[in-house]
């Protein structure tokens, strides 16, 4: 069973978003699904939805990220308690 989870990230506007999603897609089973990323000045933020088959490959995905010194934030994002619907935060 596949999951998707999404990660809030903003990183430096010299780091290439091929070097991010090559990052992300070299842990073995971890899929690209959704990538909404837009200009802030000298920074990119968004979101990144991610399929992984096991919670863990999410956090070996985030640690990944976070070892680069040109990404300032690397989140998971998770469903609000009070949200009527956690659809757009964790798909089955």
């Amino acid at each position: 069973m596949r999951n998707t989870y999404q990660i809030k990230i903003s990183y430096q506007n010299n780091l290439s978003l091929h070097k991010i999603t090559s990052l992300i897609e070299s842990v073995k089973g971890v899929k690209i699904k959704q990538l909404n990323l837009i200009s802030k000045g000298r920074d990119f933020v968004g979101v990144l939805g991610v399929e992984v088959s096991h919670l863990i490959d999410l956090d070996s995905v985030v640690s990944l990220i976070q070892s680069n010194r040109e990404v300032s934030t690397v989140e998971k994002i998770y469903p609000n308690p009070f949200a009527a619907s956690t659809e757009m935060w964790c798909t089955p």
